[in-house]
């Protein structure tokens, strides 16, 4: 009902108000309107500013950067995939942050389409769908139901994709829509809702989603809301690993016929809120709750202003009991005089004005007031009246920051469901992405599909800055740093970034052009010429090197002759040791010149002769040999016959 009045609120009127009278002052306060543009502007700016919408976050150690370049990739592909292949979502969020400034709560539903073939995360907004408001978060929602209307030609394709089984449905139930000229464009309200069911009997109810005819009943799909992983049975094993166990059964002594003790429901609704419902409530509040009284009293005041004018302008009143005037045109026109045709002791008796007030200081002040709560509580203060010409940037900066903090909190909450719907994108992308797909829209032979959508040591969020910001106070925050710099040359820092932030805070586009790409030369070039002071610490770093270098030349050096020292030490030894091995072997030799030496002596010279006449005939037979195939030769070229 709140959001019901605040958006007829936000319906400005072109026609007037019956009462008190017929064509009564209708002004309806833009307040309300006001604030949630403000907002929507600010945040839909920062949220979904540039391409890229997320990108990724290392958690834990990464000494290789395997984890960044693993998310680099995720991230590319996940923001080719919002931007190009779920074209729609660009839109439907942007959607969803000027809506939610209104309604209060807003809900995204993301999951596979079979329909299109694709991931898809489309949105939920007021009034389409009903949640139990007592529910404590989403994760403990019993039930949440979104209405769907389909034509009959949508109700015919998922029947015949096998999406939904033909259960005869009455078709074209709802009223047909505006502007629609063909009966077959009626179409038929159904119901999807994320529940919980006892389909097997066990006295368990298992989450599932149901689609059925709103008039009928009829259930036309049914599909579960958790995985064999979700599934815990006693002993706190999971159906999936159960499954894996069960070739071994009775080596485990595990039971056939488990019994399941809770399974993890599957939630692919991520919920958008604003404000929290100050009564504890499960939707959250939008400025339709928090404003439509105090636009309410805003409008009766402006309003009877306004009439109090229009009388005080218009004047009125009585004429007496056979007062005679002049028939005809009483229009004035400025600065003219007419002619009654009457005594003017009867014209000033004849006529009693009606006793109208100016319209009321107070109510005006009142008035005002209302305004002022209003801006404040919708955190949209104009600070033109507060802030001088010449307010210091510190002012001027602490001011903005205080009147953004409502909103930026707001951003926050809107920033963690954005990183909740992109880790259900995510896991989607996991289960149902062609890795050819992923490998043909990223080009990087890097890309390995089953270990980039591996999340563990790392998290998806939003590229944009939860810290909302407008682009005045980042100019305003790049002046204030540029008014350092000649602070920054004097301690010796780095000046370029501040350069380079200006022309980014104030929407050049020749930055790439003023900051290109610097390679290692151009870097010190450059560094040399913003600290002249380098110079001599580089001159008496080279002198210092050089010096280092000729103390581990002089090192090696020292080294390399103590090497060559032992080096020759112990060839020196290696060959005194042989010489006295001679030595040794000469004079056991000289002992040796027994009787018996000499006749083994004896032996081996006639063995030796021996051999020697051996060696001399296998010469002679060689050269016989080498002699005889000539002879052959000969012998038979005198056989041939002619």
């Amino acid at each position: 009902e709140l959001v019901e009045f605040g958006l007829n609120l936000v319906e400005q009127e072109t026609h007037s108000k019956s009462t008190p009278w017929q064509g009564a002052s209708n002004f309806k306060s833009p307040e309300l309107m006001k604030a949630a543009l403000k907002f929507s502007d600010r945040a839909s700016s920062q949220l979904l500013r540039g391409y890229n919408i997320l990108k990724t976050k290392v958690v834990g150690d990464d000494p290789n950067n395997l984890k960044l370049e693993k998310g680099e990739r995720v991230a590319a592909f996940s923001n080719w995939q919002l931007n190009v292949e779920m074209a729609e979502w660009r839109d439907e969020q942007e959607k969803l942050i000027y809506d939610l400034p209104y309604v209060g709560t807003v809900f995204k539903k993301t999951f596979f389409d079979a329909q299109l073939g694709r991931n898809s995360s489309t949105l939920i907004c007021y009034p389409n769908f009903a949640v139990n408001q007592n529910a404590e978060s989403i994760t403990r929602l019993r039930r949440f139901s979104i209405s769907h209307n389909f034509s009959a030609n949508e109700v015919e394709e998922k029947i015949r994709q096998g999406i939904w089984i033909d259960t005869e449905i009455s078709l074209g139930d709802s009223e047909k829509e505006e502007g629609a000229e063909s009966s077959s464009d009626k179409f038929t309200t159904f119901i999807e809702q994320d529940g919980y069911f006892d389909l097997d009997g066990d006295g368990y109810e298992e989450p599932y989603t149901f689609v059925f005819q709103e008039s009928t009943g009829k259930i036309v799909r049914i599909t579960a809301r958790f995985e064999p992983s979700d599934v815990i049975i006693k002993d706190g094993i999971s159906a999936s690993t159960l499954a894996l166990l069960m070739r071994s059964v009775d080596s485990l002594g595990i039971d056939g016929e488990q019994e399941v003790v809770r399974i993890s429901a599957t939630n692919n609704i991520t919920k958008y809120g604003f404000l929290r419902d100050p009564q504890g409530g499960f939707l959250d509040v939008g400025y339709t709750h928090l404003l439509s009284g105090i636009v309410s009293g805003i409008n009766a005041t402006t309003n009877q202003l306004v009439d109090a004018g229009t009388l005080a302008n218009l004047q009125g009143g009585w004429l007496a009991k056979g007062f005679r005037r002049k028939m005809g045109d009483s229009a004035f026109k400025p600065g003219q005089w007419k002619e009654t045709g009457i005594s003017a002791q009867m014209l000033q008796s004849g006529i009693m004005p009606l006793m109208h007030k100016e319209p009321s200081p107070t109510l005006l002040s009142l008035m005002q007031f209302m305004i002022g709560n209003a801006q404040e509580l919708a955190a949209s203060a104009d600070l033109k009246g507060t802030l001088g010409a010449n307010a210091p940037v510190g002012t001027t900066l602490a001011m903005i920051d205080e009147q953004m903090q409502g909103t930026g909190a707001i951003v926050q909450r809107i920033y963690r469901s954005m990183s909740s719907e992109f880790r259900k994108l995510n896991d989607l992308n996991a289960k149902f992405v062609d890795p050819v797909q992923y490998q043909e829209v990223l080009d990087d032979p890097e890309a390995n599909f089953e270990q980039d959508f591996n999340l563990r040591g790392m998290d998806i969020i939003p590229v944009a800055n939860p810290e909302i910001s407008t682009k005045t106070q980042r100019i305003i925050q790049a002046n204030a740093e540029m008014a350092q710099l000649q602070f920054i040359l004097l301690a010796g820092g780095n000046v370029r970034p501040l350069i380079k932030n200006f022309f980014e805070a104030i929407g050049s586009s020749i930055g790439d052009q003023v900051f290109p790409e610097e390679g290692p030369q151009q870097m010190l070039q450059r560094l040399l010429a913003e600290n002249p002071q380098l110079q001599e610490l580089i001159t008496n770093e080279q002198q210092r090197l050089a010096l280092m270098q000729a103390a581990q030349e002089d090192a090696f050096e020292a080294d390399q002759m103590r090497k060559d020292a032992e080096t020759a030490a112990r060839i020196d030894k290696d060959a005194a040791d042989t010489r006295l091995k001679e030595a040794q072997r000469i004079k056991t030799l000289e002992q040796a010149e027994t009787e018996d030496t000499k006749n083994q002596i004896n032996t081996y010279t006639a063995a030796g002769e021996i051999d020697a006449q051996a060696l001399q005939n296998e010469k002679t037979l060689q050269q016989l040999q080498l002699q005889q195939p000539q002879e052959l030769r000969n012998g038979f070229n005198e056989r041939r016959p002619s």
